[in-house]
């Protein structure tokens, strides 16, 4: 009786700190001149591509996923396109989750591993068979409206600049 009372406290105790690890990386983050919102897909949880920093002059709506592998996705547009999907919400014993990740730039997608760091950024990594290796780091923003209504993105933590 007794190993079973624990157990329901081990199990309540998990999903408490498994959605609270979850619940924090939600939100907008910006790497590889995008700003992605990662957000709940159905029962997993993905990143949608929400603005691409382009050159003056040029509209972001009008980068096209030019390299899909499936050629009827190749006139979408890159925004509003997931980059990250099929992403599990409990993280393993490392505190990485697991999913794939989108590579606009040939087409593909890779198995990945993305974990929230201590200094608050998301750590990328992507994976060919077992091997994964980091792609990069993200950095959190806060996205809000100035006065003409137009999303502005604001670091969540500035980096030092010397």
């Amino acid at each position: 009786m007794q190993r079973l009372l624990y157990s329901i406290v081990f199990f309540f105790a998990s999903q408490y700190i498994f959605s609270d690890t979850f619940d924090s990386i939600k939100g907008y983050w910006h790497g590889f001149g995008l700003i992605l919102e990662i957000r709940e897909c159905e029962e997993k949880f993905c990143a949608e591509i929400d603005h691409i920093f382009v050159s003056e002059g040029k509209n972001p709506l009008d980068v096209l996923d030019n390299n899909n592998q499936d050629k009827k996705l190749r006139s979408r547009t890159l925004v509003g396109s997931n980059m990250l999907f099929d992403f599990d919400k409990n993280p393993d014993s490392n505190g990485s989750f697991s999913g794939k990740i989108y590579n606009p730039e040939n087409g593909k997608s890779y198995k990945s591993k993305i974990q929230l760091l201590d200094n608050d950024a998301l750590e990328i990594k992507g994976c060919i068979t077992v091997v994964c290796q980091k792609a990069g780091e993200w950095l959190r923003v806060d996205i809000v409206l100035n006065e003409s209504g137009q999303k502005v993105a604001k670091l969540t933590n500035p980096l030092a600049i010397y």
